[in-house]
């Protein structure tokens, strides 16, 4: 067996978190891999501020990742038993040393081509320790599952750590259940994915707003506002992604009582309704982690027809205390986006392969290292902060 020694940002529980000298051994089942940049996911940062109940420390978090094969243990390409996504099918492992890959972070079972997202068979960075580190050791649960996907040459390594939460927003956006008629028994039949030349908000000016802006102009929609709270993110945003979105300001309310939010939110919804030509959104993207931000989701539905707000994973319990039953008089449904399926991650990398995408410029610019402190890699806020451990 192969000993490899990294650094590695070691989580010990809420708020503790080390950059620790590790080893790991490459079996003979084993894949090794040489990390080369690992972007935070927003329930990483919940999990150092409060930890979860599915991850044990010690553990090594991350599992947004660019990452290159540096050895192949020798029992490897005799395992032909697909599991999970690659359930029932004989798999070929055609890896070889140099390749560049990411990989899914939830080993699951599917049924009909879905991902069953409450059932995992494994977790990376939960169970299997993650890429915020040198090194990592992928197991044959993760390659067996069809879990370690090649990327394309040209995909740069910014692109790549971000496949995983683009791929978890257009998870969202192809699950959204937009009608297009009804069969002859008065069945409702469906458009998977937002509203072809409809109107689309984002509330939210992170990372993933913009690639959901990004996503919702490559899947057709007609006009795209984001919504942020200071002219200073508009900014960015129109520098980023230029006239294919419109921003809208609108000041944080979030420190005024319930009833004065609620005035806010319908002005907000009264100024939207007159840009849009009384139309309002067909689809709504909370890409923001609070309350006020589901609440005013709701509000902004179109009043006809059916429409899908995106409500990012890891707002739970804040969605928890916003008023949500106000949706009751309306066709509007809300979809989580907790998890991406492997067809997902496979899509959003051939896209980038393609040129249809880039996602350049739309990560944190800093480069943070094992030089950074790591309470401050993981606590960082705006835009999604990447760890390239080799520089």
């Amino acid at each position: 067996m192969s000993t490899y020694h990294s650094k590695a940002f070691v989580y010990h529980g809420p708020g503790k978190v080390a950059c620790e000298d590790i080893k790991f051994q490459c079996g003979p089942r084993d894949i090794m891999l040489k990390i080369r940049a690992s972007a935070r996911c927003g329930t990483d940062n919940t999990i150092f501020r409060k930890g979860h109940t599915k991850v044990t420390p010690p553990q090594i978090l991350g599992h947004e990742l660019s990452a290159e094969i540096v050895e192949i243990g020798p029992r490897v390409k005799t395992l032909c038993k697909g599991i999970g996504y690659k359930d029932g099918c004989r798999i070929r492992l055609n890896f070889k040393v140099g390749d560049r890959v990411t990989a899914q972070s939830r080993i699951a079972r599917y049924r009909d081509g879905l991902l069953l997202i409450n059932r995992p068979i494994t977790i990376l960075s939960f169970i299997i320790p993650g890429g915020y580190s040198q090194y990592m050791k992928i197991p044959p649960e993760l390659y067996c599952s069809g879990s370690l996907i090649k990327l394309p040459r040209n995909v740069s390594d910014e692109d790549a750590a971000l496949i995983e939460p683009a791929a978890c927003a257009l998870e969202s956006i192809f699950s959204t259940p937009h009608p297009v008629g009804v069969d002859r028994d008065g069945r409702h039949l469906f458009h998977a994915g937002i509203r072809k030349n409809g109107n689309v908000c984002i509330i939210g000016s992170g990372t993933l707003s913009l690639i959901y802006a990004l996503l919702c102009r490559l899947e057709g929609a007609g006009k795209i506002w984001i919504m942020v709270r200071s002219q200073k993110k508009a900014a960015f945003i129109k520098k980023a992604l230029g006239n294919c979105v419109r921003t809208l300001v609108a000041e944080d309310y979030s420190g005024l009582p319930l009833p004065e939010k609620l005035m806010v939110e319908e002005k907000l919804a009264a100024r939207l309704k007159e840009e849009t030509d009384g139309e309002l959104f067909d689809d709504v993207v909370s890409a923001c982690p609070s309350a006020d931000a589901q609440r005013l989701m709701l509000r902004l539905y179109t009043m006809e027809g059916y429409a899908v707000g995106a409500c990012f994973g890891g707002t739970h319990e804040l969605v928890d205390a916003a008023d949500l039953d106000q949706n009751h008089d309306r066709n509007g449904k809300t979809i989580g986006t907790s998890g991406c399926s492997t067809r997902g991650m496979e899509t959003v990398a051939r896209w980038l392969g393609e040129g249809k995408l880039t996602f350049h410029g739309l990560a944190n610019p800093r480069h943070f290292t094992f030089r950074d402190n790591p309470e401050e890699f993981f606590t960082i806020p705006g835009l999604k902060p990447i760890l390239y451990p080799w520089e």
